[in-house]
């Protein structure tokens, strides 16, 4: 009998997370093999991640035992979804052949995708999802990317990723990582608020800079309702999972905005897990069903 266990592997803009999944069409259940700071020279991250699945698993060797690998990761895709196109949290990344060169070193095949596609894979299969027609995960982390799907509950349907965070806001000026001015991610994004405010974003009390962060995240919540016609939203990551009252205040502001239409927010119900859960299914997702 085949093999079905996928070796699924989260590559975050701060941590890299590598885990086991028995039977992932059946069940989101994983054991965590590895996790460790994400190296932003890529060659050294390409070492970590055999190392971790070599010998650090149990002695899980992807080559000799027949599993298959799928990658989740912060950063947008060529369109055949075998290479990092832009990363502004992992520059070196740029321009790589990702899935040939684990692939290679592993012997088995891989397939990528940015992890808000990976977000919305799994909560559509076990989550908050399972029975939406028009929906969108988000994740507001070390940065802040979505992934939509437009069609109906129960269907493959298609998951289209899409730069949320760099949707620019008129009259913001400040300067983003990705090169670009006023981008919603200058407010939301974890790395950028650090770099900004000199500490991690858990640690800033500041009211003003949650305000902020809430109302920019609302307005392009309404943009993207508004351009879409989604009705329910899946929030994930550090920050949106990490604070109270996140899913309120967003509530809030959203709802003294949007009009003619109705969004649904909720928290992602697999968690901080969902990438994972959602990469491990990568190698049984039809390629044409994922719009890098």
């Amino acid at each position: 009998m085949e093999d079905q266990s996928v070796v699924a592997i989260d590559i975050g803009g701060t941590k890299t997370r590598v885990a086991l999944l028995a039977d992932p069409a059946r069940s989101p259940d994983l054991t965590l093999l590895d996790t460790f700071p994400t190296e932003e020279r890529y060659e050294r991250q390409l070492d970590q991640l055999t190392q971790a699945m070599s010998i650090q698993a149990h002695g899980l060797s992807a080559k000799t035992n027949g599993v298959r690998i799928g990658v989740s990761v912060g950063a947008r895709l060529a369109r055949d979804g075998g290479a990092v196109a832009v990363a502004p949290n992992l520059r070196d990344y740029e321009g790589r052949p990702f899935v040939r060169d684990l692939a290679a070193r592993c012997g088995v095949p891989v397939r990528l995708a940015h992890d808000p596609v990976c977000g919305l894979l799994a909560e559509r299969r076990f989550g908050a999802l399972r029975d939406a027609d028009r929906c969108a995960y988000l994740t507001v982390s070390t940065g802040t990317g979505a992934a939509i799907f437009l069609g109906s509950a129960g269907e493959v349907g298609q998951a289209l990723s899409i730069e949320f965070g760099h949707q620019t806001l008129d009259g913001d000026t400040r300067r983003c990582l990705c090169g670009q001015t006023g981008c919603l991610e200058t407010y939301t994004g974890g790395r950028q608020l650090a770099l900004r405010y000199g500490r991690p974003l858990e640690e800033i009390d500041d009211a003003a800079v949650w305000d902020a962060l809430y109302g920019k995240l609302a307005l392009g919540l309404v943009n993207l309702a508004q351009l879409t016609r989604v009705e329910v939203v899946t929030l994930s990551g550090a920050i949106s999972l990490g604070r109270s009252g996140f899913l309120d205040a967003l509530r809030e502001r959203i709802d003294t905005r949007l009009r003619g239409l109705s969004l649904r927010l909720e928290l992602a119900a697999l968690g901080e897990q969902a990438p994972l859960v959602g990469a491990s299914l990568l190698p049984d997702t039809p390629e044409w069903s994922i719009l890098h």
